[in-house]
């Protein structure tokens, strides 16, 4: 299997190890808070560690590069209780500076992690190194794994994705995910403006 070439930056892996005893002395008092048992997992329980971005959305659609519209905001751990229970923990990036954890079970975790494994087996990415990232555009409702192998193949996968043009589990080329995401976010935005003016033309 290949490998990432990321690693989580110390200050991220303390906070996480910070919020995960913060969480087990919660769920100590409120046995049915979740089914994940935030203990501190072990090296082999914390699976596929990487960066995630957001994307302005604003900036895409004025026409410049994807790479012109993405900021870091954190880092996602997939977490492996004792008893295999699985959850997604993010710690976040604010200024510049790591700061406040979260974590989340249910249907999305299970669905992103199945979608990871089976894609860094994929041949197309075969045995070369590779670097994960995700992607979030939370105002239309996408969350997308970005992989880059060797020097210059990137894919983009949508996990979540309310667009036609943007199909759960797709393989896209940057060239060809940056179309799906102007279009789209054209649409909406022309949707939103639409809806704006009937709203107006209502309250006249």
């Amino acid at each position: 299997m290949p490998l990432s070439r990321f690693a989580p930056p110390k200050h991220s892996r303390s906070k996480l190890a910070e919020a995960l005893a913060t969480f087990g002395n919660i769920k100590a008092n409120h046995k049915h808070w979740m089914n994940f048992s935030p203990s501190t997992p072990s090296r082999d329980q914390v699976l596929h560690p990487h960066p995630v971005y957001s994307v302005r959305l604003s900036r895409l659609l004025e026409g410049r590069p994807l790479s012109a519209t993405l900021k870091k905001v954190g880092w996602m751990y997939f977490l492996q209780d004792r008893g295999t229970t699985l959850a997604c923990a993010e710690v976040s990036i604010v200024s510049g500076k790591h700061k406040n954890a979260r974590l989340s079970e249910g249907p999305f975790v299970k669905k992103a992690l199945q979608l990871i494994e089976k894609s860094v087996r994929d041949p197309r990415i075969g045995r070369r190194r590779y670097a994960m990232r995700s992607l979030r555009l939370e105002s239309m409702h996408i969350f997308c794994l970005w992989l880059r192998v060797g020097h210059r193949v990137e894919y983009f996968i949508p996990v979540t994705s309310s667009s036609a043009v943007l199909r759960e589990g797709e393989w896209l080329s940057r060239r060809e995910f940056t179309k799906a995401l102007r279009s789209e976010g054209q649409r909406i935005c022309t949707a939103q403006e639409r809806m704006s003016r009937l709203l107006e033309a209502h309250r006249s």
